[in-house]
């Protein structure tokens, strides 16, 4: 536990937002094999240490490449190879 913390910690120092949204979403996704995560832009910002605004910014991104889709309190992820690809 203290390890997870720590690693936590260090990313949110020294890894990009952008980057830390990304892996937070596929985190998440993981335990929604359907590519729907019941989660709101607030709550994923809360989990990666982001402001609303910014999170939104990076989804509409993700959304454009054709990644995912947004709904009201929903993200459906459609590529999950894809946005790895910019989560490293």
């Amino acid at each position: 536990r203290v390890r997870s913390l720590s690693e936590k910690l260090t990313e949110a120092l020294y890894v990009p937002v952008e980057v830390r949204i990304r892996r937070r979403l596929l985190e998440v996704a993981e335990s929604y094999p359907g590519g729907v995560v019941p989660l709101t832009q607030d709550q994923l910002g809360g989990l990666a240490g982001a402001a609303r605004a910014t999170v939104n910014r990076v989804l509409r991104v993700e959304e454009g490449k054709g990644t995912l889709t947004l709904a009201r309190g929903r993200i459906t992820v459609l590529d999950r190879a894809g946005i790895a690809s910019r989560a490293t």
